[in-house]
C-alpha cells in the first residue's frame, strides 16, 4: 500500500514536469561559425597582429644579436685568453636570459591583449544569442560546437546561427579594406 502511495505521488510530480519539458522550445547554434563570421572579430585580430608585429621584430633583433655573438665566439682565434672566452660566454648567456625574459613578457602581454580585444566580442555574441532566442521564444539554445553536442537535428529551423550572425554584423564596424600601393 505504501509503495502505491509513493508511486502515485511521483507520477503526480513527474507528469507535469514532463509535459512542461515537452513544451520547451529549443534552438541550436554553432558558436564557432558565429565567432568566425563576426566582422568585428576580424578587426580585433588585425589590430592584435599589428600590435604584436613590433614584439616579433624586437625578438628577432635580440635573436640576431645572440647569433652574432655566438659567431664571434666561434671565430675567436686560438690565441684569445680563457678569460676573454669566458667573458664572451657570459655575455651570450646574459643576452639569452634577456631574450627569454622579453619573450615571456611579450607572451603575457599577448594573452592579456587578446583577452582585452576578444572580451567585448564575446559579450556581443552572447547578447545577440540571447536577443535572437528571446525574439524566437526559445527556452533553450544548444551550442552544436561542430556537431559535438547535438548529433541529430530533425528541424533545421531551430538553428539560429545565421540569425545571430546577421544581428551581430548589422551594427558591426566594417572591416577596413586593405590598401595597395599601385
Amino acid at each position: 500500500m505504501k509503495f502505491k502511495s509513493i508511486l502515485i505521488v511521483m507520477l503526480l510530480v513527474l507528469i507535469p514536469a514532463m509535459v512542461s519539458a515537452a513544451a520547451q522550445k529549443i534552438g541550436v547554434i554553432d558558436v564557432d561559425k558565429v565567432y568566425n563570421s563576426f566582422e568585428e572579430k576580424s578587426i580585433a585580430e588585425q589590430q592584435f597582429y599589428q600590435e604584436s608585429a613590433q614584439w616579433e621584430t624586437d625578438l628577432g633583433e635580440k635573436e640576431a644579436e645572440i647569433n652574432r655573438l655566438k659567431d664571434e665566439y666561434a671565430n675567436l682565434p686560438p690565441i684569445v685568453s680563457k678569460e676573454r672566452r669566458d667573458q664572451k660566454v657570459k655575455e651570450i648567456e646574459q643576452k639569452q636570459t634577456e631574450f627569454y625574459n622579453l619573450a615571456n613578457d611579450y607572451r603575457n602581454k599577448a594573452v592579456e591583449r587578446q583577452m582585452e580585444l576578444l572580451a567585448p566580442i564575446s559579450e556581443k555574441i552572447v547578447n545577440a544569442i540571447n536577443e535572437v532566442a528571446e525574439e524566437n521564444g526559445l527556452d533553450i539554445v544548444l551550442n552544436t560546437m561542430q556537431g559535438e553536442v547535438v548529433l541529430y537535428i530533425k528541424n533545421e529551423e531551430i538553428d539560429i546561427t545565421e540569425e545571430v550572425i546577421e544581428k551581430l554584423n548589422i551594427n558591426a564596424t566594417p572591416v577596413p579594406e586593405e590598401q595597395t600601393n599601385e
